[in-house]
């Protein structure tokens, strides 16, 4: 370990650390997967100062909606309790039964559409880190980048860097709002609100 390194943790202290913070992970998937429900699947967005996509270019809004495989989970360790919901609409119902009991999402396949794109993704609370991403079409049937191999690569990285500058968005808003007064005083009440009504 080196001791002239200011953010350098023992091993023991980095793992209490991270089980301090790890709520913070399935808190965003619950609260995203619950403001897609009660919104009708759309969500504004601010575009983040640090994205590599100009402010002008970035999406108001974009519609998401999670599509198959819920898991919800509570507890820690060897008192971990997760259910496995897999399909939407009236099978939710298992889904919405688990939050009543306590749990919270931990990993779910989503769709996100702005108006001229849509991603496929998975989300795991562990890393926030998108995975499995089905990429929107760019090219017609037939029709190729003018770069070929290279610009095809290139068109993905931008549609990679699209797709987390809007995650970063929408887990800022969350941040703002988790870290503030009025999640226990009005975004936790909301949130129940909808829940007793499924």
């Amino acid at each position: 370990m080196n001791n002239n390194d200011p953010l350098a943790l023992e091993p023991a202290a980095f793992l209490d650390l991270w089980e301090q913070k790890y709520f913070l992970g399935p808190d965003f998937l619950t609260w995203l997967w619950i403001n897609s429900e009660i919104n009708g699947n759309l969500l504004n967005l601010k575009p983040v100062k640090a994205s590599s996509q100009p402010p002008e270019t970035f999406p108001e809004a974009v519609e998401l909606w999670f599509e198959s495989r819920l898991t919800l989970e509570s507890g820690w360790g060897g008192e971990k309790k997760s259910v496995t919901c897999q399909t939407p609409g009236t099978e939710w119902a298992e889904a919405h039964t688990a939050l009543r009991q306590g749990k919270k999402l931990t990993r779910g396949r989503l769709r996100i559409r702005t108006e001229e794109k849509e991603w496929g993704l998975s989300l795991s609370a562990d890393t926030l880190t998108p995975q499995g991403v089905k990429f929107p079409k760019t090219f017609s049937p037939g029709e190729e980048a003018e770069d070929g191999e290279v610009g095809r690569f290139m068109e993905r990285v931008a549609l990679l860097n699209e797709l987390t500058g809007i995650l970063e968005s929408l887990f800022r808003q969350f941040l703002e709002l988790r870290l503030s007064a009025d999640w226990e005083s009005a975004e936790l009440p909301r949130l129940n609100r909808w829940l007793d009504a499924q």
